[in-house]
């Protein structure tokens, strides 16, 4: 009865502090697990919280190099809300990070950022990295958004991930907010809060190298372009200890 009641009033808490009742909490939510796209063909690893509806996947070639293909996967909040991002590690604060979110319900805009504190705006910032949309595999309504990109020079151990890491299983981050964009259409639009969820995951990099990365990375567009005021990435993030004492959820990976 005493633990029914501890349960019952931190969920009170919680909707007090305007989380959802179904939050995904910071700790470890699961781990990736084969996924192909039927869109594209492309083949992934790909975390799946089952709470939350979103995923994220994860492609390599299979001599591991800077690059690798992403999934973003999730639901959006009304008239097409919110935005979904994931990190080099589990840590939100300090690795290299990237956000994605609709500005009118049918095409897609995403940015890195760099966050000092998983409360306030994450700044835009630039660097030896670029992200190249896949057309084929990005689509978005008012209900969900997809997103397919080949992300040139994203695995450096200074943002929290390196290539040499590619043979094991890695923690990664995400997180998922509800709430409308500030200034959308720009790449340095402001976020809100991932208020719907956020943690880590077990990335299994190991199985995420496939012989075809090479001709799926040809399906990648032209890079895109930071915002004016985008300031440079400030290296060595990736701390990745979770050190905020919050509780595990016990979210369920994707067996697809």
């Amino acid at each position: 009865m005493i633990a029914t009641a501890l349960v019952l009033a931190f969920g009170l808490f919680l909707a007090a502090l305007g989380f959802p009742a179904g939050i995904e909490r910071r700790g470890n939510n699961g781990a990736t697990a084969p996924f192909t796209d039927p869109a594209t063909n492309i083949s992934f690893q790909r975390f799946f919280g089952a709470k939350s509806g979103f995923s994220f996947g994860i492609a390599l070639p299979q001599t591991p190099n800077t690059s690798f293909i992403g999934l973003l996967d999730f639901p959006l909040g009304t008239n097409g809300a919110g935005w979904g991002g994931w990190s080099l590690t589990g840590d939100m604060e300090g690795p290299l990070l990237m956000a994605a979110w609709t500005p009118d319900s049918k095409t897609v805009v995403s940015s890195f950022r760099q966050a000092a504190n998983e409360d306030d705006n994450p700044p835009e910032v630039t660097g030896t990295f670029s992200v190249r949309p896949i057309a084929a595999g990005t689509t978005a309504n008012a209900t969900h958004l997809t997103y397919t990109f080949l992300c040139e020079g994203c695995l450096d151990a200074n943002f929290g991930l390196g290539a040499a890491s590619a043979s094991q299983t890695v923690e990664m981050g995400w997180a998922l907010g509800n709430k409308a964009i500030g200034n959308p259409g720009s790449s340095a639009g402001v976020l809100n809060f991932h208020n719907v969820g956020f943690g880590g995951f077990d990335a299994n990099l190991a199985q995420a190298k496939f012989a075809e990365f090479d001709t799926w990375a040809a399906m990648a567009g032209a890079p895109l372009t930071a915002a004016a005021g985008a300031r440079p990435i400030t290296p060595g993030g990736g701390d990745d200890d979770d050190d905020d004492g919050e509780d595990d959820s016990d979210d369920e990976e994707d067996d697809d």
